[in-house]
């Protein structure tokens, strides 16, 4: 255990953190939204609190490796955690920890450079993903975010429709705005953009707005800001090599975020984003950064689900079967709402994917883990 314990340290020890100094296109405290339940139980854990005068309303906006910046109204200072934060075991606990884009509630003693964050206030949003197999644990991406911006890119193969609907699950699960951003649109020809972008609107439906971009030409790259009014926060979701961080520069004006090459056999990328980051829009809001992901596994995401799609869950009530799969049984509306015309065959096909999976991941569930 002593040796475990000793590698941990040494490889923490080996960590070189940005100088602050050398961060560009930070929000500031008064671009981000402080809400009443946040402010309320600020003023609350302040009362009973030991060294009041040393604490203040923060928000991380960066996170390297775990370790967060915080942004208060006077400072922009490297924080670390409470010691609250931490099991008895000694490890931490993800969902727990301060995330990207929380509100927190830090203490920074007088001449020193760190602070220490004691409380993560209520969270408005919080955007998670499943991460702990049949233990219950989620990773938490992002939180206090209004709308996710979910990232494809055209020209290089067939699309995503999969992932963008997962997303879509995620998304409305955790209550935010998804928008599609189709990037790259440079590299498809007139035939192959309207056919990915009509297959993207049957799909996504009347409910989501859908913005073609190009970083090269400028092309969408004022309605992707439109989509992120002063004061908000969105978050860029997508897989290495989407073009995330080509869009973001494209959005700020200037190369302020690494970009890399996608390999030609499969049009994947390399991690060029490392850290979770929060930059300000001239003109907008905030938009969070994060590392491509390339798994989304839903697991207890059967809101998301019927939100998602509506029409095809509320036609699911109507089949003769509780535990209809609208594959094959008997008296399934669902099949009978699809021949009618009531939704498209993109969303049928997307939809019923993504249930099914929900339904064998619930199967490998501990038990006791409560979704």
């Amino acid at each position: 255990m002593a040796k475990r314990v000793n590698r941990r340290a040494n490889r923490q020890q080996k960590i070189t953190l940005p100088s602050i100094d050398a961060l560009h296109d930070l929000p500031a405290f008064s671009d981000l939204r402080l809400d009443d339940a946040q402010r309320t139980a600020f003023d609350v854990f302040l009362d009973g609190a030991e060294n009041a005068d040393e604490m203040s309303l923060g928000f991380v906006v960066r996170l390297d490796r775990g370790y967060p910046l915080v942004v208060t109204e006077s400072d922009v200072f490297r924080a670390e955690h409470s010691v609250s934060f931490a099991k008895q075991d000694g490890e931490k606990d993800e969902g727990l920890l301060p995330a990207v884009g929380d509100c927190v509630a830090v203490r920074r003693a007088p001449g020193h450079d760190m602070g220490v964050i004691e409380r993560v206030l209520p969270r408005r949003t919080s955007f998670e993903r499943w991460r702990g197999r049949s233990r219950g644990e989620r990773q938490v991406l992002a939180a206090n975010v209004d709308t996710i911006l979910v990232v494809q890119p055209l020209g290089g193969g067939e699309l995503l429709l999969g992932r963008v609907a997962r997303s879509l699950v995620l998304a409305r699960d955790c209550g935010l705005e998804p928008v599609v951003v189709l990037t790259k649109a440079d590299r498809a020809d007139d035939g192959a953009l309207e056919r990915d972008l009509g297959s993207v609107r049957r799909l996504v439906g009347d409910g989501v707005r859908v913005v073609v971009t190009s970083s090269a030409t400028g092309a969408g790259i004022e309605a992707v800001r439109d989509c992120v009014a002063p004061r908000t926060s969105a978050m860029i979701l997508g897989e290495s090599g989407a073009g995330k961080s080509t869009l973001l520069n494209a959005l700020l004006g200037h190369e302020a975020l690494a970009t890399g090459e996608v390999r030609e056999r499969d049009d994947a990328g390399r991690h060029t984003t490392v850290s979770r980051v929060m930059v300000s829009l001239p003109g907008a809001g905030v938009i969070v950064d994060v590392p491509g992901l390339r798994s989304l596994p839903l697991v207890g995401h059967e809101r998301g689900l019927a939100r998602a799609f509506p029409e095809i869950a509320e036609a699911a009530l109507e089949c003769r079967f509780n535990d209809c799969t609208h594959t094959h049984e008997p008296g399934c509306a669902v099949r009978d709402h699809f021949e009618q015309g009531a939704f498209s065959e993109e969303r049928l096909r997307c939809y019923l994917s993504l249930a099914r999976e929900m339904r064998e991941s619930a199967r490998t569930l501990d038990p006791d883990v409560v979704i």
